[in-house]
């Protein structure tokens, strides 16, 4: 199938209808015209606009709100461009046909798996040393002009193109964007994963060693002692891409060389005498949204008890839904300090303690659902929730918790499931930004 016959089966009615059915009507974030997609919200109207505009070369993207988050003192926040509704439904579509178009660059940016395989090669006793490379600023360094090239090799259709260059330039804030991938757009990763895929299968393909990149986090383990020409060699193939490292000789710096007896962090994990464990700032993170969790309770007028247990078990296990395990606990699941859990759960038992919930909270615990995310077959679990195994009954008690028993009663089923899909998504938020600094 031609890139034109892909682009089509993306972008027509059917498709797009799709795509806002399972990827946008869910989803609370609004663009700079505040408008979200809620079910008053006609879509099929704005489809229709963006399948006349997207064919005719007038589509226009709204400039993206931007959202800063900050990144630590002395360090300027990064920048989230947030589109509307409207161009939030092209860029997934755009983000889809990209996928079909760059297979090999569509789900690299996978940290579970990736941890796997350093955890196996940790602990092979024929690599020495190794390698960790960090990229100053990597997406707001993207060159348009060289990822362009990259893309338009193999995209042909001049509308994927014309998008493709407009999400690209269009402005976030006031600021026109004239150099860098924007972050936030559902297109951002997989661009910024093709940018930089030549160097990656140069390095993949290397003898006795093995390379791993996450984003701007590269990390090479060798079977030679302290290998600096491999290091200078990756510093200077990025630099072709005008991607900056941090250079390895400045006290303090991020890129770093040597033996593999020290330690050294990785993805929020920190590695030590070949094993992994976890960084301190991702514990002290796990552990003061759990405080901020129960001593939320007695500032709560008339707080119920089980709400607050259901958020806290949450915390805890992380979950299940749509087919992905989420959470703390599952994004430290390689972790082989089993230590760490017990401490976790003594400090889930003493705030409880401290705030006098003791008696009426029954917390789960860390060290169990550890266990539990060993499991390979996601309906197997049972001491971590499920959200995708919940039934309609299951899912009107989830939201009896949060609204009147008789209000959900008189609504249908499918104003349940999407109450009920949008109630979960928000709770997957606050999940999520437990391991979003992790690295």
């Amino acid at each position: 199938m031609s890139d034109y016959d892909l682009f089509k089966s993306r972008f027509n009615e059917q498709s797009l209808k799709d795509i806002y059915l399972s990827y946008i009507h869910f989803t609370p974030s609004t663009g700079v015209d505040g408008i979200s997609a809620n079910d008053r919200y006609d879509f099929m109207a704005e489809i229709n606009l963006i399948l006349k505009k997207v064919y005719t070369g007038g589509y226009k993207f709204s400039r993206y709100k931007e959202k800063l988050i900050s990144k630590g003192v002395e360090k300027y926040p990064r920048v989230i461009s947030i589109p509307t509704v409207r161009d939030r439904l092209v860029l997934k579509a755009l983000h889809l046909f990209l996928q079909d178009i760059f297979p090999e660059n569509s789900s690299t940016l996978i940290p579970q798996i990736m941890l796997d395989k350093i955890k196996n090669d940790v602990k092979n006793p024929n690599f020495k040393s190794f390698i960790k490379i960090d990229i100053k600023n990597f997406y707001p360094s993207i060159r348009h002009e060289l990822l362009l090239n990259k893309a338009f090799n193999k995209i042909k259709s001049k509308e994927a193109r014309d998008l493709i260059n407009k999400a690209l330039v269009n402005p976030t804030g006031k600021k026109v964007n004239v150099c860098g991938v924007p972050q936030g757009l559902s297109i951002s990763n997989i661009l910024a994963e093709m940018y930089v895929s030549e160097i990656d299968n140069t390095y993949i393909k290397l003898a006795k060693t093995s390379y791993n990149r996450y984003v701007d986090d590269i990390l090479i383990f060798s079977e030679g002692e302290m290998p600096l020409q491999l290091l200078n060699s990756v510093i200077s193939d990025f630099d072709t891409l005008k991607l900056e490292c941090h250079p390895y000789d400045e006290i303090g710096s991020k890129t770093i060389i040597d033996n593999l007896d020290k330690s050294f962090d990785f993805l929020g994990y920190w590695i030590e005498k070949r094993k992994l464990t976890v960084k301190k700032e991702s514990i002290w993170r796990i552990e003061n949204s759990l405080a901020k969790i129960i001593n939320a309770h007695k500032y709560v007028t008339n707080a119920k008890s089980y709400i607050t247990e259901n958020k806290l078990n949450l915390r805890i296990t992380g979950c299940i839904y749509e087919g992905k395990r989420r959470g703390w606990l599952f994004y430290y699941s390689q972790m082989e300090d089993e230590t760490i859990l017990y401490k976790l759960d003594a400090t889930v038992k003493t705030l409880l303690k401290q705030t006098k919930l003791n008696a009426i909270i029954i917390p789960k615990k860390f060290s169990k659902a550890y266990k539990e995310c060993s499991r390979d077959v996601i309906k197997n679990h049972k001491y971590i929730i499920n959200f995708d195994g919940y039934s309609l009954s299951e899912k009107k008690e989830l939201l009896s918790n949060y609204m009147d028993v008789e209000v959900i009663k008189t609504l249908s089923n499918d104003i349940i499931h999407s109450l009920f899909t949008k109630r979960v998504r928000h709770l997957i938020k606050d999940l999520e930004e437990d391991i979003r600094n992790n690295s």
